[in-house]
């Protein structure tokens, strides 16, 4: 009976330092957009883009919705790959973000290049029992 007690705190001891069923949900959301963007999956993007998501890239560039899926569709800008480092997500009620590191190449005007990028990401839900939203990403270069 000792050891079975002592094998359960384990266990919850370990379940508060992972991540909750939610914050997996927006993890594997997460890292869904980018399989997308590498798939050149514009639409399903566009399906799960909030009407009011806007992307901030590197440079304080900033993008709403319908003109970064216009530059997605053009092939101007291209994900090639996207290897994620590391992520954590954190949810608090009906918003959640997800904090990153990874490597991004990409292909911009025909130039490919190797991007170190630190991203955060917003996601929204107006009622616990809807879809989740993404309404921002902002990327920016690694200091190393």
């Amino acid at each position: 009976m000792k050891r079975l007690c002592s094998i359960i705190a384990i266990l919850f001891a370990l379940q508060a330092y992972g991540q909750s069923s939610a914050e997996t949900e927006i993890l594997q959301l997460s890292n869904q957009i980018f399989t997308w963007e590498v798939e050149n999956k514009i639409d399903s993007l566009a399906e799960l883009f909030d009407e009011k998501f806007v992307v901030i890239n590197g440079s304080g560039e900033s993008k709403f919705k319908n003109e970064y899926l216009r530059t997605l569709r053009s092939g101007s800008f291209v994900h090639n790959s996207i290897d994620v480092a590391e992520n954590k997500a954190a949810v608090s009620n009906n918003t959640a973000t997800v904090v990153g590191k990874g490597r991004f190449t990409v292909t911009i005007s025909g130039t490919q290049k190797i991007l170190q990028l630190s991203y955060v990401e917003v996601f929204i839900r107006a009622r616990p029992i809807d879809s989740w939203k993404i309404l921002a990403m902002h990327a920016t270069a690694q200091q190393h």
